[in-house]
């Protein structure tokens, strides 16, 4: 169980021991990678794009949103 998280892992462009957690499911699917990597955003819901421009303006609005990637994988699937 454990190899096929490794190779699933590595055919989406992780690394093998990345902690991205996979998802073993029915079937023979290919891997893939779902969800976003962790960012920031107002409290409103925009996406700050470069969260360092906020650092020396004291107050910010900025919200951490971590990540919510996952990799799927059947199964059968076989690299």
């Amino acid at each position: 169980m454990e190899n096929i998280k490794r190779l699933a892992r590595r055919a989406v462009g992780e690394r093998p021991n990345s902690n991205v957690p996979v998802e073993v499911a029915p079937g023979a699917a290919a891997p893939k990678l779902e969800g976003e990597s962790w960012h920031y955003e107002t409290r409103t819901g925009l996406r700050i794009r470069h969260p360092s421009a906020y650092a020396s303006r004291g107050w910010s609005s900025m919200v951490y949103c971590p990540s919510t990637r996952l990799v799927v994988v059947g199964k059968e699937w076989h690299a």
